[in-house]
């Protein structure tokens, strides 16, 4: 199971389940839409694909043009693990 939650009023977009190849267009449309700074709250995300990391990695860019920022927070220790291999923590604001 995987679930999307955008609120809106805190920029926070919640990642709940598995993120795999099938669910990143569901993502993809959610953060085109960011035009702000948001935060990526994976608390109960338990796994992230490659095309999962692209769309961060491109919203990321599309914010930073903007001057604005994507921040991920409450990464479990595979997602951080995940990052940190491909040297995706030297440039995402992970807490």
């Amino acid at each position: 199971m995987f679930r999307v939650e955008y609120n809106k009023d805190i920029q926070t977009l919640f990642l709940i389940g598995s993120f795999d190849t099938s669910k990143a267009e569901v993502v993809k449309g959610v953060l085109e839409k960011v035009e702000n700074s948001i935060t990526v709250d994976m608390t109960d995300l338990d796994f992230i694909c490659s095309a999962g990391i692209g769309i961060l990695v491109m919203t990321y860019r599309k914010l930073k043009e903007r001057g604005e920022d994507i921040r991920l927070v409450n990464l479990n220790d595979y997602i951080k693990k995940v990052f940190k291999v491909s040297m995706l923590d030297k440039i995402f604001n992970i807490q």
